[in-house]
């Protein structure tokens, strides 16, 4: 079922290039969309060049949020957590929402 799910995440240092890349790698060999958000940055994770830019501004000092859309998004959020061990101080979940909760007309929140 598909789903749609965002999370606070609360970085302590900046990630690596070869983190950064295995989340790229994970974006682009699933049918899950994985987006990045914090003040006016945005990155689609499945661009590694606007993930790069993402993790080469990001501030490690305020929260950033990840929205994951698609199926099986728990096994995106359990790799991304285990990619980023070390690098994350903080990650929980914000909002969550399932197929049948959303339609052509709903107006959601992440």
């Amino acid at each position: 079922m598909s789903r749609l799910s965002s999370y606070h995440i609360k970085f302590n240092q900046p990630l690596s290039t070869n983190q950064i890349v295995n989340i790229y790698n994970q974006s682009t060999k699933t049918n899950r969309t994985i987006y990045l958000h914090q003040n006016h940055l945005i990155a689609d994770a499945a661009h590694l060049s606007k993930l790069l830019s993402f993790f080469l501004f990001v501030d490690i000092d305020q929260p950033a949020i990840m929205i994951i859309d698609g199926e099986n998004i728990d096994e995106v959020y359990e790799t991304f957590q285990a990619e980023c061990r070390g690098c994350i101080s903080d990650i929980s979940i914000r909002s969550q929402y399932n197929e049948s909760m959303m339609n052509s007309e709903t107006s959601i929140s992440v």
